[in-house]
């Protein structure tokens, strides 16, 4: 409200209350604004305002209240309280004559000489102070020290400004009743004055609120219900265990006139990294982190176990039977399965198949296997394979005719070869294996006799070894050359 009530001024003056209207008997707090709406410029002294004080309707603060004066800007004004009996005496026609004390409130230049209300303005806050117990109006008058001729002449302006104050039931606003918020507490239980919205899981904290000390309270949240609570001038609800985002629910009750008034009050808080005992969701956006291929990446950190049927679109899930549409990666790229893969319809692989301990095709039994096997009860096809999947880059084997003792490295197949252009060529290769301990045996030869052979002639031997075998290659008689090759047999 903007008010000038009996008398003139040069300055106008603004007037808001919290609550607004004031409630009888509860905390007040009043902002008075100062500007110059006129059309002359106008230099300041002070200001004075006088506060009715005692217990009477029209009284404002109870007698023996104070009142804290605060001014901005700072740098420009100070604001002090000052104890004082002023008495105003009422006409003699008057139902009864009060005498009431005034607290007057003096506003003055921080430097001491005047200042200009031109092109700023004045707040004078008064604060932490309680309204008087009874309805009525109070009277704030205010007394300014202006001049309007750049401080050659000085005059005393006087201006009244009401102030209504309404019983609590009808003065019930979020001031009186609301302010619902949660705070930290330290280690001796205090809270803390910075409402908060985020807390670490299972941190402790304190609800706080404002209510008249005869109300009653209850507090709901998180499947909590603590109360009835009344009989407090400070409301307080301390709040432990919380893991996960809370809702809380605060239900104000008063008696008033004979009737019953119920305000609700609601405010929340969420928990970092918060845990839900069951959750059931329609959908999972993964927004972490880009992974190796830069996929948004959802991390569970422990292990996932799935109790019912369910259906993961990407690249998250287990079994109990989930269906995944999209790529499914493990570390690095590589997924791991730590027991049996069953592909109930075709298993296609486009990059590499590695066995690292057993591969069985056909059957269930692994007896006889060692690591590394891959053994096929049945018919193996490949349709248009091509050879080096199968076998592997061949080895010249050098050296190899002198009879040395070798050890066949993987599966493979030994090929020799004997070739001529010229004539008279009379060559035949040995290959032995190991029969046991050491006894070799020849199980194959390749052999050239030819005379005046005019054109080029050759024979070849194969024999296949299994990883491990032990066996020689030599020769005898003369003429052409010899060459000897290991071919890996499923090695890449």
């Amino acid at each position: 409200m903007s008010a000038n009530i009996g008398g003139t001024s040069r300055l106008t003056y603004g007037l808001a209350t919290v609550p607004a209207p004031l409630a009888t008997g509860r905390p007040a707090h009043i902002d008075i604004v100062v500007s110059n709406s006129g059309t002359e410029a106008v230099l300041c002294k002070q200001i004075l305002v006088e506060i009715p004080t005692g217990d009477l309707a029209q009284d404002l603060v109870p007698a023996g209240g104070h009142v804290r004066p605060n001014a901005e800007p700072k740098e420009q004004w100070t604001a002090d309280e000052i104890e004082s009996g002023v008495l105003l005496a009422l006409p003699q026609d008057e139902l009864a004559a009060f005498t009431p004390g005034n607290t007057p409130v003096v506003v003055r230049p921080v430097t001491g000489e005047s200042v200009s209300l031109t092109t700023h303005g004045l707040l004078l806050s008064l604060k932490d102070f309680k309204a008087n117990g009874l309805a009525g109006t109070a009277l704030l008058r205010i007394r300014e020290t202006v001049s309007v001729d750049n401080g050659q002449t000085w005059e005393t302006n006087q201006v009244v400004l009401p102030l209504a104050k309404y019983p609590m039931a009808e003065a019930l606003t979020p001031d009186v009743v609301g302010d619902l918020v949660l705070r930290e507490i330290d280690t001796n239980g205090n809270p803390g004055s910075t409402p908060v919205t985020l807390l670490k899981a299972r941190q402790k904290a304190a609800l706080t609120w404002t209510a008249p000390s005869d109300a009653v309270c209850d507090v709901y949240y998180d499947g909590r219900h603590d109360g009835p609570l009344s009989g407090r001038d400070k409301w307080q609800c301390d709040v432990t265990g919380l893991t996960r985002d809370t809702q809380f629910h605060v239900r104000v009750t008063l008696e008033r006139s004979g009737e019953t008034i119920t305000h609700h009050l609601s405010t929340a808080v969420a928990v970092e990294e918060p845990v839900f005992p069951q959750l059931t969701v329609t959908k999972i956006s993964a927004g972490g982190q880009r992974g190796k291929y830069d996929h948004p990446l959802l991390t569970i950190d422990g292990a996932v176990q799935v109790e019912k049927d369910s259906h993961f679109s990407g690249s998250v899930g287990v079994a109990g039977e989930s269906h995944f549409y999209g790529t499914v990666y493990g570390g690095d790229g590589t997924l791991a399965v730590g027991d049996a893969v069953v592909a109930k319809k075709d298993l296609t692989v486009t990059g590499k198949l590695a066995v690292t301990e057993k591969a069985l095709v056909g059957s269930t039994d692994f007896s006889g296997m060692g690591n590394g096997d891959l053994w096929i009860s049945g018919k193996f096809s490949a349709d248009r394979a091509d050879l080096n999947t199968l076998l592997g880059t061949p080895d010249k084997l050098t050296g190899a005719f002198q009879g040395a003792e070798r050890t066949a490295q993987s599966h493979g197949l030994l090929l020799l070869w004997i070739k001529t252009v010229g004539r008279h060529a009379t060559r035949t290769v040995y290959v032995d294996i190991n029969t046991g301990g050491d006894n070799f045996e020849t199980v194959a030869a390749a052999s050239i006799d030819y005379g005046n052979a005019p054109d080029v002639w050759g024979a070849s031997a194969t024999v296949p070894l299994r990883k491990g075998q032990r066996y020689k290659i030599w020769q005898e008689g003369e003429g052409g050359t010899t060459d000897a090759y290991f071919f890996p047999v499923l090695s890449g």
